[in-house]
């Protein structure tokens, strides 16, 4: 009971910690993107996932999202972007560069085992995003990010099959 109780409140506490990341995130993006502290906040959106709550995954995911949809990675518009969106874009291709073994493992896993079904779209976008700004990372990151997912030996040729599709 006393450890159901211990999870249950640091769930409570990282749910409440990657809440306060959005609200960063969305009310004061120089102070989220641009703090030193960035690169850990990320890193612990990324190890959230692997906890089994519902409530705290979602939020977790809702974060990561946010941050690869940020206008600041859309780099298909013909205007120059502004110097935060270029300052903001380097600090999250810099975060998603060093983690992105990581963080794609976590998604991968989640889907196969742990995250609700509901986040299921969620996770694709994240991972699409991820293909689209960072494409040759992803074909270095995706056989690493595979072996540490546990999955029923019946996945194998899927999972051979997704290497080879991924890598072409």
């Amino acid at each position: 009971l006393i450890i159901r109780f211990y999870a249950h409140t640091n769930s409570l506490v990282m749910e409440d910690y990657i809440q306060l990341l959005l609200q960063l995130q969305e009310r004061v993006p120089d102070i989220f993107f641009e703090s030193p502290s960035f690169p850990t906040a990320i890193r612990v959106a990324i190890a959230v996932l692997s906890l089994i709550h519902s409530d705290v995954i979602f939020a977790a995911l809702t974060l990561l999202r946010s941050i690869v949809t940020h206008d600041c990675m859309d780099t298909s518009s013909t205007t120059k972007p502004s110097p935060k969106f270029v300052a903001y874009a380097a600090a999250i291709r810099s975060v998603i560069i060093d983690e992105g073994t990581s963080l794609l493992a976590n998604l991968l896993n989640g889907i196969l085992n742990d995250f609700p079904q509901e986040s299921t779209s969620t996770v694709i976008t994240i991972i699409r995003l991820l293909a689209i700004h960072f494409p040759k990372e992803l074909v270095v990151w995706l056989p690493q990010a595979l072996d540490q997912v546990a999955m029923p030996a019946s996945f194998t040729p899927a999972k051979e099959q997704l290497l080879t599709d991924i890598t072409r």
